[in-house]
């Protein structure tokens, strides 16, 4: 005899230690990482802008041939954002400037609105869609587009991947573009042997979290054969679905770490005479999650890693009429008037689940994710156990019940 102990609160506390120890185990700095600045390396020459506040004061010390070494590499320095980006915002890749008067004349442009293309940045969007040196930019979607300023408002309606029209005035006439907008990546820039920007590497992401939908086949023999003696109504043998969260974050060089917890839960009922027979049956699974993600493109990650922690079955049987009576107490064959109990048998299990994942990102903070894994589970003690009065007992001639199955999960994910 032993007092009992929860399985699913040991398992959430050994979850939670092991999250707190592994980040200890994996050096999450990778010194090739130069997040937080933009590095740029021409020949000999290396010119590095950090991000947030310090980028301006940096730019304010550049003199003007490292501003033109920038240029002439494909940077755009603009001289009045010390912000960031997010992610999805719109981008051109141009240098805009105001129109002035000495200029549209030179252009035999006719209008008092409208701002110049001054250059176009090799390998984005404008230079895509072939946009050149001394092009106005009249309209967007059917919007004037009165002055650098307005531009930008007009612009940062839209996000990257968003198609719109542009209304362009080149060699004295009127031009139609379909322009699709790109996204601007805060990356280290790295020139090739071309003299051309190096193609950015894929980003893993930064983790985030999300609901998940899981479908199992475990071998529900041993419990439906125990349901049907007891008069219940069999679970679901060709498979069930389960409900549950998980989440996990970026600790350095593609790894992240995170949990997974699910839950499953069934409830039968039959009267007998006066009294009701209720059973409540529950599986529970949760872990600590490692994978290593692989980006198959911008908005496409793949992922393997395993989860390693443990799952319990338990089965509850209540017989009730519903009557209770303050003098149980001095009942003498029974603590409870009627012949009212409940108990309890369960099965817990340490459990590993190889598993392989794809996320599709739709938007910057929204995803949808499929994973296909197996799911083994390991009991140490042989057959169940029942609970009853707050203490536990072996349940003797009971089936030693496996736990395994092929396991797919599919569930939005908040985060990338």
């Amino acid at each position: 005899m032993k007092k009992e102990v929860n399985m699913k609160y040991i398992l959430i506390w050994l979850t939670v230690m092991f999250l707190c120890l592994l980040p200890l185990m994996l050096r999450a700095d990778d010194p090739s990482d130069h997040s937080g600045e933009l590095r740029i390396e021409k020949g000999n020459k290396t010119i590095i802008i950090k991000t947030d506040k310090e980028k301006l004061e940096q730019l304010k010390n550049l003199n003007n041939k490292d501003l033109e070494d920038l240029k002439n590499i494909g940077v755009n320095v603009d001289m009045g954002n010390t912000g960031d980006d997010a992610p999805d915002a719109p981008f051109v890749g141009i240098y805009p400037a105001d129109l002035d008067f000495p200029k549209a004349q030179s252009l035999n442009y006719p209008y008092c609105y409208g701002i110049l293309v001054s250059g176009v940045i090799p390998n984005t969007p404008a230079y895509k869609y072939r946009l050149a040196e001394d092009d106005i930019i009249m309209e967007l979607n059917g919007r004037k587009v009165l002055n650098l300023k307005e531009f930008d408002k007009l612009k940062s309606t839209y996000r990257a991947g968003d198609a719109v029209n542009l209304t362009l005035w080149r060699n004295g006439e009127t031009i139609k573009l379909d322009f699709v907008f790109g996204s601007k990546e805060k990356k280290e820039l790295k020139i090739g042997p071309d003299g051309k920007l190096a193609r950015p590497k894929l980003s893993p992401g930064y983790g985030g979290g999300g609901l998940d939908f899981m479908w199992n086949q475990f071998d529900m023999t041993d419990i439906n054969s125990l349901l049907s003696k007891l008069g219940y109504n069999t679970l679901p043998s060709d498979g069930n679905l389960s409900i549950g969260f998980g989440g996990k974050g970026n600790v350095g060089k593609g790894y992240f770490l995170g949990g997974e917890f699910q839950f499953l839960d069934h409830a039968r009922k039959t009267d007998v005479g006066t009294y009701t027979n209720t059973m409540n049956y529950d599986l529970f699974i949760g872990g600590a999650t490692l994978d290593k993600r692989i980006p198959l493109a911008k908005n496409v990650i793949a992922s393997l890693g395993f989860m390693l922690g443990g799952a319990s079955h338990e089965l509850t049987v209540l017989h009730t009429n519903g009557h209770y009576d303050w003098g149980f107490a001095a009942a003498t064959t029974d603590t409870l008037t009627g012949g009212n109990t409940s108990v309890t048998i369960s099965k817990g299990y340490i459990v590993v689940q190889p598993r392989a994942e794809v996320m599709l990102r739709l938007l910057s903070w929204l995803g949808l994710r499929g994973e296909v894994g197996y799911l083994y589970g390991y009991s140490p003690e042989k057959g169940w156990s029942v609970t009853h009065a707050n203490e536990v007992y072996d349940l003797k001639n009971s089936p030693d019940t496996q736990l395994k199955s092929l396991t797919i999960m599919v569930g939005p994910w908040f985060g990338f």
